[in-house]
Protein backbone atom coordinates (compact mmCIF):
# COMPACT_ATOMS: atom_id res chain seq x y z
CA UNK A 1 0.00 0.00 0.00
CA UNK A 2 2.81 2.26 0.62
CA UNK A 3 3.87 2.01 -3.14
CA UNK A 4 0.62 2.79 -4.19
CA UNK A 5 0.64 5.99 -1.91
CA UNK A 6 4.00 7.13 -3.40
CA UNK A 7 2.67 6.86 -6.64
CA UNK A 8 -0.31 8.78 -5.69
CA UNK A 9 1.85 11.57 -4.10
CA UNK A 10 3.88 11.44 -7.03
CA UNK A 11 1.20 11.79 -9.34
CA UNK A 12 -0.33 14.67 -7.04
CA UNK A 13 2.89 16.76 -7.28
CA UNK A 14 3.54 15.91 -11.10
CA UNK A 15 0.04 17.35 -11.37
CA UNK A 16 0.81 19.85 -9.25
CA UNK A 17 4.15 20.83 -10.98
CA UNK A 18 1.72 21.21 -14.27
CA UNK A 19 -0.49 23.61 -12.67
CA UNK A 20 1.92 25.36 -11.55
CA UNK A 21 4.35 26.05 -14.60
CA UNK A 22 0.83 25.99 -16.90
CA UNK A 23 -0.29 29.25 -14.10
CA UNK A 24 2.93 30.59 -14.39
CA UNK A 25 2.43 30.84 -18.16
CA UNK A 26 2.85 34.23 -19.82
CA UNK A 27 -0.49 34.62 -20.78
CA UNK A 28 -1.08 36.36 -24.46
CA UNK A 29 -3.13 38.76 -24.27
CA UNK A 30 -5.04 39.99 -27.27
CA UNK A 31 -6.00 43.89 -27.40
CA UNK A 32 -7.86 45.84 -30.06
CA UNK A 33 -5.39 48.16 -31.80
CA UNK A 34 -6.59 51.66 -31.12
CA UNK A 35 -9.07 52.46 -34.38
CA UNK A 36 -6.63 53.87 -37.33
CA UNK A 37 -8.74 57.34 -37.85
CA UNK A 38 -8.99 57.88 -41.39
CA UNK A 39 -8.33 61.64 -42.68
CA UNK A 40 -11.83 62.73 -44.13
CA UNK A 41 -12.27 62.05 -48.04
CA UNK A 42 -10.85 64.54 -49.78
CA UNK A 43 -11.72 64.01 -53.93
CA UNK A 44 -8.74 64.09 -55.93
CA UNK A 45 -11.07 64.45 -58.65
CA UNK A 46 -11.32 67.38 -59.96
CA UNK A 47 -14.38 68.58 -61.72
CA UNK A 48 -14.12 68.80 -65.44
CA UNK A 49 -15.63 71.34 -67.47
CA UNK A 50 -17.68 71.10 -70.20
CA UNK A 51 -15.75 71.40 -73.32
CA UNK A 52 -16.27 75.36 -74.80
CA UNK A 53 -16.55 73.82 -78.67
CA UNK A 54 -19.14 71.03 -79.74
CA UNK A 55 -18.04 70.40 -83.00
CA UNK A 56 -15.44 68.51 -84.51
CA UNK A 57 -14.45 69.01 -88.43
CA UNK A 58 -13.50 66.62 -91.38
CA UNK A 59 -11.41 67.03 -94.31
CA UNK A 60 -13.20 66.83 -98.23
CA UNK A 61 -15.16 63.49 -98.29
CA UNK A 62 -13.77 61.68 -94.74
CA UNK A 63 -14.60 60.79 -91.69
CA UNK A 64 -11.47 60.51 -90.14
CA UNK A 65 -10.99 62.18 -87.01
CA UNK A 66 -7.41 64.50 -87.42
CA UNK A 67 -5.51 65.48 -84.06
CA UNK A 68 -7.67 68.71 -83.45
CA UNK A 69 -11.21 66.51 -83.41
CA UNK A 70 -9.47 64.29 -81.78
CA UNK A 71 -8.32 66.59 -79.06
CA UNK A 72 -11.65 68.20 -78.86
CA UNK A 73 -13.08 64.89 -78.23
CA UNK A 74 -10.94 63.86 -75.40
CA UNK A 75 -11.77 66.67 -73.51
CA UNK A 76 -15.71 65.48 -74.32
CA UNK A 77 -14.85 62.07 -73.04
CA UNK A 78 -13.24 63.10 -70.04
CA UNK A 79 -16.91 65.40 -69.25
CA UNK A 80 -19.08 62.51 -69.97
CA UNK A 81 -17.25 60.10 -67.77
CA UNK A 82 -17.16 62.62 -65.11
CA UNK A 83 -21.15 63.44 -65.27
CA UNK A 84 -22.42 60.28 -66.12
CA UNK A 85 -26.31 61.28 -66.20
CA UNK A 86 -25.43 63.58 -69.39
CA UNK A 87 -26.86 61.77 -72.70
CA UNK A 88 -25.39 63.25 -76.15
CA UNK A 89 -26.41 63.35 -79.68
CA UNK A 90 -24.07 63.85 -82.41
CA UNK A 91 -25.28 65.41 -85.50
CA UNK A 92 -23.06 64.46 -88.98
CA UNK A 93 -22.99 67.20 -91.72
CA UNK A 94 -21.49 67.61 -95.12
CA UNK A 95 -20.91 70.40 -97.60
CA UNK A 96 -22.89 70.30 -100.15
CA UNK A 97 -20.69 68.64 -102.71
CA UNK A 98 -22.51 65.14 -103.64
CA UNK A 99 -25.67 64.19 -104.08
CA UNK A 100 -28.21 63.75 -101.37
CA UNK A 101 -27.54 60.15 -100.40
CA UNK A 102 -24.17 60.37 -100.07
CA UNK A 103 -24.24 63.49 -98.27
CA UNK A 104 -26.71 61.54 -95.71
CA UNK A 105 -24.32 58.32 -96.05
CA UNK A 106 -21.15 60.47 -95.23
CA UNK A 107 -22.98 62.38 -92.48
CA UNK A 108 -23.41 59.07 -90.74
CA UNK A 109 -20.05 58.06 -90.83
CA UNK A 110 -18.82 61.00 -89.71
CA UNK A 111 -21.32 60.69 -86.72
CA UNK A 112 -20.44 57.18 -85.56
CA UNK A 113 -16.76 58.27 -86.06
CA UNK A 114 -17.80 60.14 -83.53
CA UNK A 115 -19.28 58.16 -81.14
CA UNK A 116 -16.70 54.99 -81.93
CA UNK A 117 -14.16 57.33 -80.73
CA UNK A 118 -15.76 58.34 -77.52
CA UNK A 119 -16.76 55.02 -76.56
CA UNK A 120 -13.33 53.89 -76.72
CA UNK A 121 -12.38 56.25 -74.64
CA UNK A 122 -15.18 54.79 -71.84
CA UNK A 123 -18.55 56.75 -72.54
CA UNK A 124 -21.37 54.11 -72.71
CA UNK A 125 -22.36 53.59 -76.09
CA UNK A 126 -26.15 53.90 -74.15
CA UNK A 127 -25.83 57.43 -73.91
CA UNK A 128 -24.85 58.90 -77.34
CA UNK A 129 -27.43 58.73 -79.92
CA UNK A 130 -26.24 59.79 -83.83
CA UNK A 131 -28.16 61.44 -86.74
CA UNK A 132 -27.20 62.20 -90.21
CA UNK A 133 -28.46 65.79 -91.77
CA UNK A 134 -25.93 65.06 -94.80
CA UNK A 135 -26.07 68.63 -96.42
CA UNK A 136 -29.24 70.09 -94.84
CA UNK A 137 -27.83 72.33 -92.19
CA UNK A 138 -25.34 74.42 -93.82
CA UNK A 139 -23.61 76.70 -91.49
CA UNK A 140 -22.33 78.78 -94.60
CA UNK A 141 -24.57 79.33 -97.46
CA UNK A 142 -21.34 80.44 -99.73
CA UNK A 143 -19.50 78.19 -102.18
CA UNK A 144 -15.82 77.63 -102.01
CA UNK A 145 -13.35 75.55 -99.49
CA UNK A 146 -13.66 77.87 -96.93
CA UNK A 147 -17.29 77.82 -96.75
CA UNK A 148 -17.50 74.20 -97.55
CA UNK A 149 -15.03 73.48 -94.43
CA UNK A 150 -17.31 75.15 -92.57
CA UNK A 151 -20.32 72.94 -93.40
CA UNK A 152 -18.16 69.68 -92.80
CA UNK A 153 -18.58 68.66 -89.43
CA UNK A 154 -20.26 66.85 -86.19
CA UNK A 155 -21.67 68.51 -83.73
CA UNK A 156 -22.18 67.29 -80.60
CA UNK A 157 -25.52 68.07 -78.33
CA UNK A 158 -26.64 67.40 -74.76
CA UNK A 159 -30.26 65.98 -74.73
Amino acid sequence: MNSHRSIKLAMIALASAGLLFAGCAKKETVTAEPAAQEAPAVSSVKPVSKPSTNSVYFAFDSAELDASAQATLDAYAAWLNSNQSVNIKIEGNCDERGSREYNLALGQERADSVKNYLVARGVSSNRIDTVSFGEERPVCHGTGEACWAQNRHADIVTR
